[in-house]
């Protein structure tokens, strides 16, 4: 009982974070700030993350969970289909619920930290891995393309994702984001199609 309500408790000091950090900016936010969005003294805030460093490391672990969702479609859609929809698949890397599971800002302002702290370095490679396995295992569900190198393939995939999300976070014209968008997803079909077609040619030959 101890352990889920402190479970519960440091999740809603995480969410008081993120929504901190949604309206004012991460470096804004204080311990005190905390406290008094979320109607609780600070020294209880304090009592679960004793220091803005360790209130960072659990908002990086919440983005991984939040970031895992977006796969959650695509997950369900092949449990039972020996062939990747490549389709689906790009539209959902490409999709806006990133947008809409987490806030670029607070990911960016999280990102930063790398830089200065080996820790928080640390868990933003652990997230970046762990994203790149789901894509992997998803790429094994293939009955082609686990016959080729699928942890290569999806490094590939994600070098182009970051890329994008990078610079169409710049981009303020829906039109202009459209037309970039489109070059970035005919990008990964093609590292998906002609890994496809690569595994697909010796059974063609023979």
């Amino acid at each position: 009982m101890k352990n889920s309500i402190r479970k519960e408790r440091k999740k809603e000091i995480i969410s008081g974070l993120y929504e901190l950090s949604q309206s004012e900016g991460l470096e804004n936010v204080s311990i005190a700030k905390i406290g008094k969005h979320l109607g609780m003294p600070p020294s209880l805030v304090m009592h679960y993350f004793p220091n803005k460093r360790l209130l960072i490391l659990g908002l990086i672990d919440h983005i991984l969970h939040q970031y895992q969702l977006i796969y959650k479609p695509i997950i369900s859609k092949m449990e039972n289909q020996p062939r990747i929809n490549p389709e689906l698949l790009v539209d959902r890397l490409f999709s806006r619920d990133w947008n809409l599971l987490f806030d670029d800002g607070v990911f960016f302002s999280c990102y930063a930290f790398i830089f200065r702290d080996a820790s928080i370095k640390r868990e933003y490679k652990n997230l970046h891995v762990k994203l790149r396995m789901t894509l992997k295992t998803l790429l094994d569900k293939d009955e082609v393309l686990m016959n080729g190198d699928t942890g290569l393939l999806a490094e590939r995939i994600f070098v182009v994702i970051e890329g994008a999300y990078y610079y169409l976070s710049m981009m303020d014209d829906p039109k202009t984001y459209d037309e970039k968008l489109k070059i970035f997803k005919d990008q990964v079909y093609e590292l998906i199609y002609s890994e496809i077609n690569r595994l697909e040619q010796p059974a063609r030959s023979g």
